[in-house]
């Protein structure tokens, strides 16, 4: 009894061991009261000694459990911010993987761009990868301003299967916010940003907007712009982002504006603005192509300015100059648009006149010869330029140049006299057609050009046809 009072001590909860303890004591001191021996004295002497040791290893076996129990507690505390700081690290890993990812489709569309030299090109690259790169839209726009009207002009788009056509080709309140301000723009609920009227849009439903400025030297040339029906959708992150690639497009745009400006000084004469001859033969060798497969008549038509070196020699180079810019201004106003007209070399010029036989291309020469003698002169100072702006007639010249030849009156003078070189300012030209004159371009060019010369042998201020 005594002995499992004591063990209790290691098994039960401590009210159990003072209540057996407790019975424990009263039966010991009830038999010794009953027997008086003295092995039961030392009995009770045992029994009160083993229980306050037994108490005392309960007490330090209490003190190492809640030990225990307190370090159990730690490690559970420092495991749960481990495991949060491995969360934030896999956070934190993901989000550096979808940065990287993200910059490596940058460095993709860098590459692809930097190949580019087409305007159009690269606008249609610029919104398909812009949609992809940022997602969470359902539109994205590219607008790039017009010059002449001061106006966004919308000219590349992307959009979701779902979605309908865009109809807003010049941009709404947020595109030319962002062009006003040429800064970015992230707004993710319109409704309750002061800047913006809440408007509700036909085409669709819009409640976050991110756009970004197009800069080509810090002067905005465009507007790109994502939206989403959904509230909240970007994040800086996204404008970051976005700003980065429009700093690409930007450079992309601005190499094929320099691009396009090349080709249009090696094609273009810097002096009249009118080609120059290569890429006039080049388009000459394309329509005799294109009229022999179609059996469409091709004219050339040469023309040379009467007396050019005296112009010079009498009122100087610079004077001559505004003769040739003057005659090319004529040139540029009677062509059709799908004409072509250069300089060929010195004071001599070259007409392409496409789908246009050899009575219609007189009818045009005649034009041309006419209006630069009613249309350029000399002034006493010594200078030579167009004596008024270019009429209404010259205006219309382009549009109708049959017609304005029937209005020429037959009646006027003779033309086969000879021009003075400081008289007045005068061209001999010459006509050829394909296919009745020549069938190549080589040789329908030599036979406007020997048609020319028989014009000036024949007194100059002329126009030969035959």
């Amino acid at each position: 009894m005594l002995s499992l009072a004591v063990y209790s001590w290691v098994l039960y909860p401590f009210i159990w061991n003072v209540v057996i303890s407790v019975l424990a004591g009263a039966l010991l001191l009830w038999v010794w009261a009953v027997r008086q021996t003295a092995i039961l004295g030392v009995e009770l002497t045992a029994f009160a000694v083993l229980l306050i040791a037994a108490g005392w290893q309960r007490r330090l076996r209490d003190r190492r459990t809640q030990q225990m129990q307190q370090r159990l507690e730690d490690v559970r505390e420092e495991q749960t911010v481990q495991e949060q700081a491995i969360a934030l690290a896999r956070q934190a890993h993901d989000a550096l993987q979808k940065k990287l990812a993200r910059y490596a489709q940058l460095q993709i569309i860098a590459e692809e761009l930097s190949n580019m030299t087409e305007l159009n090109s690269i606008a249609r690259l610029a919104v398909t990868r812009a949609l992809a790169l940022i997602g969470k839209s359902d539109v994205c726009l590219l607008f790039l301003l017009d010059a002449e009207r001061q106006e966004l002009s919308l000219v590349a788009s992307e959009k979701h299967q779902t979605m309908t056509s865009i109809r807003a080709k010049h941009g709404d309140q947020f595109d030319r916010y962002v062009l006003r301000t040429h800064r970015p723009l992230l707004v993710n609920d319109i409704r309750r940003d002061f800047r913006f009227t809440v408007t509700v849009s036909t085409e669709r439903t819009i409640n976050s907007v991110i756009a970004c400025p197009l800069l080509l030297d810090q002067n905005p040339e465009g507007v790109l712009r994502l939206d989403s029906a959904q509230a909240g959708a970007y994040t800086q992150d996204d404008l970051r982002l976005l700003d980065i690639l429009l700093d690409l497009v930007s450079t992309a745009v601005m190499n094929a504006k320099l691009f396009a400006q090349t080709q249009h000084l090696a094609m273009t004469d810097g002096l009249t603005g009118l080609t120059l001859r290569r890429p006039f033969l080049e388009q000459l060798a394309r329509e005799i192509t294109r009229s022999g497969r179609s059996r469409e008549p091709v004219s050339v038509l040469m023309l040379d300015v009467d007396h050019f070196k005296a112009y010079n020699d009498q009122f100087g180079h610079s004077a001559g100059d505004v003769v040739l810019k003057s005659v090319a201004e004529v040139l540029k106003a009677v062509v059709p648009s799908e004409g072509v007209s250069a300089r060929y070399g010195g004071e001599e010029f070259a007409v392409l006149l496409p789908r246009m036989a050899r009575p219609q291309a007189n009818d045009a020469a005649e034009t041309i010869r006419r209006l630069v003698e009613t249309q350029v002169r000399s002034e006493r100072h010594g200078d030579w330029q167009a004596a008024t702006p270019l009429s209404d007639e010259m205006a219309a010249s382009g549009h109708d140049v049959q017609a304005r030849s029937e209005r020429a009156s037959p009646k006027e003078p003779s033309r086969r006299r000879r021009v003075e070189a400081v008289g007045g300012v005068t061209v001999s030209i010459g006509v050829a057609a394909f296919p009745d004159d020549a069938q190549a371009d080589v040789e329908l060019v030599r036979v406007a050009d020997q048609r020319l010369y028989q014009a000036k042998r024949a007194g100059r201020n002329l126009v030969c046809c035959s």
